[in-house]
């Protein structure tokens, strides 16, 4: 297991993202400074890359979803051109076929005249009702106004580059040889609570591996999260005892010493929710979840907001449920691996 880190900020790794714009109907555009990024000296330490790919509301849904596929697989195309020796499980894409997320947030920020009756058919609509509501609004002159000022923004590919420091812990999609399951495990906790619980999800299996890593007479690294309920404040001590915690099991089992073992408290796993997101979760709203995670311009405490917001609280009460179990954890790595 490895650990991805994507749209967090740490002291672990850093994102880069850049917005491709594409032209109405078109699935080609100017990758110049995709080129420039992918070229450049830090291509080097790339671990992943995130490409989320939409387009605009307006026209049928089914040419929407085949614009943004292309423009997704354009990019991609690009990417493994320009990063040959970038595994194809570290590129990953997503494509939303029509970006209403996108449109109620550009609603949100404008000052328009019909910003509330817009707002309210954005979000309280059937998906196949919003584009002919929106064309009745003021007579159709809301409907051209979205057309030349909002919609334009909203065909477009998101690229997030995740890269490592040197020391980093490798990225989940990489698969990388410089780090193999043998030389990491990762403990889950249940919510709230810092101490190592063995009979807690398939911890029992995942110590069987720490006594091999503890046995290798290696030095390791303890990385700790908490899921992002709750307060920050809060979470960010909880992450910090669970790596306490850790280190002391480590010690008490295995009678390491402390000199040996090394921890990194990251806080709340946002980047690590984006990534099961995308890749395990099945709900309502999917693609405004993604949407909200993937923008660099909201703050962690702008985007739990706006995913409360979207029906009532309902489905950030689902991914408590299904997707934060997974990111109440720490990882213990063979501090090796990240050595030059």
């Amino acid at each position: 297991m490895f650990l991805l880190i994507a749209g967090a900020a740490s002291l672990s790794a850093s994102t880069e993202s850049l917005s491709l714009r594409f032209r109405f109907g078109k699935s080609e555009t100017d990758l110049s400074r995709l080129e420039q990024i992918l070229n450049s000296a830090d291509s080097s330490r790339i671990v992943r890359i995130e490409v989320r790919a939409s387009s605009s509301p307006d026209g049928p849904y089914s040419v929407n979803k085949a614009l943004a596929g292309e423009r997704a697989a354009f990019v991609c195309s690009k990417i493994k051109e320009l990063c040959p020796g970038l595994p194809e499980s570290a590129v990953s894409s997503t494509v939303i076929a029509e970006d209403w997320s996108g449109a109620e947030s550009w609603l949100r920020r404008c000052d328009k005249a019909y910003k509330d009756e817009a707002l309210k058919i954005v979000k309280e609509s059937p998906l196949s009702e919003r584009e002919a509501k929106l064309q009745d609004l003021w007579a159709g002159e809301a409907w051209d106004d979205l057309m030349r000022s909002a919609f334009p923004g909203m065909r477009r590919v998101r690229v997030t580059i995740v890269y490592a420091d040197a020391d980093a812990p490798l990225d989940a999609g990489s698969a990388s040889p410089a780090v193999s399951d043998s030389a990491s495990v990762r403990i889950l906790f249940p919510a709230g609570i810092r101490y190592v619980w063995p009979e807690h999800a398939n911890n029992a299996a995942v110590l069987q591996n720490l006594a091999k890593l503890a046995a290798s007479g290696k030095s390791l690294r303890i990385v700790s999260y908490a899921s992002p309920e709750g307060s920050p404040a809060n979470n960010s001590i909880l992450a910090k005892n669970r790596a306490l915690c850790a280190k002391q099991y480590l010690m008490d089992y295995y009678a390491l010493s402390a000199d040996k073992i090394v921890i990194e408290n990251m806080g709340e796993d946002w980047g690590g929710l984006l990534r099961e997101v995308l890749s395990g979760y099945d709900g309502p709203n999917k693609d405004a979840v993604v949407g909200i995670l993937s923008d660099p311009s909201l703050g962690n405490a702008a985007k739990k907001a706006a995913i409360r917001a979207l029906d009532g609280g309902a489905t950030w009460s689902r991914l408590i449920r299904d997707i934060m179990p997974k990111l109440r954890a720490v990882y213990i790595y063979n501090a090796d691996c990240f050595k030059n």
